[in-house]
């Protein structure tokens, strides 16, 4: 009798994107739940800056990106998704001499379910009691 090995369901999307000389173009990432690991791998004509921001972050008056990077050719990066939303990846050529033609391939997993924090009492100690049992000799 054989046994299958784990699979881990992971969705995969491939997004092709003409940058013009001196814009930006983004590609959104719907609902991405938190704990989800994002592998991102990028090919490019020429040179860009990438991010990858929340929307929750892009109505922020100073957007902070998860991903913060500029490539020539290529890169690929991985990252953990810290809080379920929509995301865009977004490609600027705005310092760009000419179009640049780029390739992205995405890969989201599902995360392993981060534990629950413990409350908090007064103070901000811990309000949990543990109990240990010795084993008998």
């Amino acid at each position: 009798m054989a046994a299958a090995a784990p699979t881990c369901r992971a969705a995969v999307a491939q997004v092709s994107v003409d940058v013009p000389q001196g814009k930006t173009k983004s590609v959104r990432l719907r609902r991405l739940p938190r704990g989800a690991v994002l592998g991102v791998a990028i090919s490019a004509t020429g040179a860009l800056r990438i991010a990858l921001v929340s929307a929750a972050q892009l109505k922020s008056g100073k957007p902070r990106a998860l991903f913060r990077g500029a490539i020539d050719r290529r890169v690929s990066f991985r990252v953990v998704i810290p809080e379920g939303d929509d995301y865009y990846l977004v490609f600027d050529n705005r310092r760009g001499d000419r179009p640049v033609a780029v390739t992205a391939t995405i890969e989201a997993e599902k995360g392993k379910p981060e534990p629950a924090a413990p409350p908090r009492g007064k103070g901000g100690k811990l309000d949990e009691t543990r109990t240990y049992s010795v084993p008998r000799a």
